[in-house]
């Protein structure tokens, strides 16, 4: 697969299958029946990380949230609340192994425009950050 060493690891040993289509409406989604995460192939490679990462959350959170995905509002939002925080702590786990920085050196606007991420998941970043390194991805 390659994506990056800790994904690639995450989907072998949660059995996990990825597959990229040409003609798919959004960017990406995962079928729980099937275990199975769909990318939209014409996307670029950070931005199909970024989708996995948001579809492995929902992956590891819906389930928890009661009612329907597509049949109302409210669990529809809190989900992908939920798919949003676990992208951003994977990505926030990644950029603080790779950069060896602390969580109260990070940019929360610097890190989401280097993501290429909007701004408006900022308090989302700065929230993360104050629960501490412990709460931060799976890494």
């Amino acid at each position: 697969m390659m994506f990056n060493h800790r994904i690639d690891t995450f989907l072998k040993e949660n059995n996990i299958t990825v597959v990229f289509l040409d003609d798919l409406n959004g960017k990406g989604l995962y079928i729980p029946k099937e275990r199975t995460i769909i990318l939209k192939s014409e996307l670029p490679k950070e931005e199909q990380i970024l989708v996995l990462l948001h579809e492995i959350g929902h992956l590891i959170n819906d389930e928890n949230v009661p009612g329907s995905y597509n049949n109302y509002y409210a669990p529809r939002s809190k989900m992908e609340n939920k798919a949003n925080d676990f992208m951003l702590r994977e990505l926030l786990c990644s950029y603080l192994l790779t950069t060896g920085a602390e969580p109260a050196d990070i940019n929360c606007v610097a890190f989401l425009e280097c993501e290429k991420l909007p701004l408006s998941l900022e308090n989302d970043v700065k929230r993360i950050l104050s629960e501490g390194t412990t709460k931060i991805g799976i890494c």
